[in-house]
C-alpha cells in the first residue's frame, strides 16, 4: 500500500482513462518526475494515496473518492498536469532544447480530441515519434483535452501527458518559431 513519504512532494494531476476522471496529489517520490513513473515499463500500475473518482461527462460530480487505491498504467489515455510542470517532466538539456521546435498538435484517444503544442526535432519522423519503446506517454503543452461528443466540456492545463497506445490519430502542424519555453524547468 502507498503512504505519504515524508519529504514527497505532491503534484496536482488528472488522470483520464475511457470513460472516466480520477484527480489526485501524486507523490512525487525521490524526485522522480511524473513522467519517468509513466514511462516505468517494470511496474504496471501507479498507486495514488487519494482519488476522487468522476465520469468524464460529469466532471464537477464525484462518484467515488478513496485514500488508498491503485491505477493500471495501459488503462490510462493520458493524464493532464494543469501547473507546476517541473515536477511532471524533465528538463531537456540545452544542447537538445535549442535543436528542437514548437509545433501544434492534434491528436484524439478514445472518447477525446487533444490540442497543444509539441516540441519535436527539425526533421519530423512521425514513425519515431509514435513507436512506444522507452516512452509510452509523450508530453504535449499548453493542452486541451476535450471530450469528443460532448464538446461544451474540455480540461485544459500547462501538460498533458498522453498515451501513445491510446493513440487513434495524430497530425501534426507545419514548424513554428524556435522553442521559447523549455520541457520542466531544472
Amino acid at each position: 500500500m502507498s503512504h505519504v513519504q515524508v519529504g514527497s512532494r505532491r503534484l496536482a494531476v488528472d488522470f483520464f482513462s475511457y470513460t472516466h476522471r480520477i484527480s489526485t496529489q501524486f507523490a512525487i517520490r525521490g524526485g522522480r518526475p511524473l513522467m519517468d513513473t509513466l514511462n516505468d515499463h517494470t511496474l504496471s500500475y501507479i498507486e495514488l494515496d487519494i482519488a476522487y473518482v468522476s465520469r468524464i461527462d460529469e466532471p464537477g460530480e464525484l462518484i467515488a473518492d478513496y485514500t488508498i487505491s491503485i491505477l493500471r498504467k495501459e488503462n490510462i489515455s493520458f493524464c493532464l498536469v494543469a501547473a507546476q510542470i517541473e515536477m511532471a517532466v524533465k528538463a531537456a538539456p540545452p544542447a537538445q532544447y535549442f535543436a528542437r521546435r514548437s509545433r501544434q498538435v492534434f491528436c484524439t484517444v478514445p472518447s477525446f480530441e487533444i490540442t497543444g503544442v509539441i516540441d519535436v526535432p527539425g526533421n519530423v519522423d512521425l514513425h519515431k515519434m509514435m513507436a512506444i519503446g522507452v516512452e509510452r506517454f509523450m508530453p504535449i503543452y499548453k493542452a486541451t483535452a476535450t471530450i469528443s461528443l460532448l464538446q461544451s466540456v474540455a480540461f485544459s492545463g500547462d501538460l498533458i501527458l498522453v498515451n501513445k497506445e491510446a493513440i487513434e490519430v495524430f497530425c501534426i502542424g507545419e514548424a513554428a518559431a524556435a522553442t521559447t519555453t523549455p520541457q520542466g524547468s531544472g
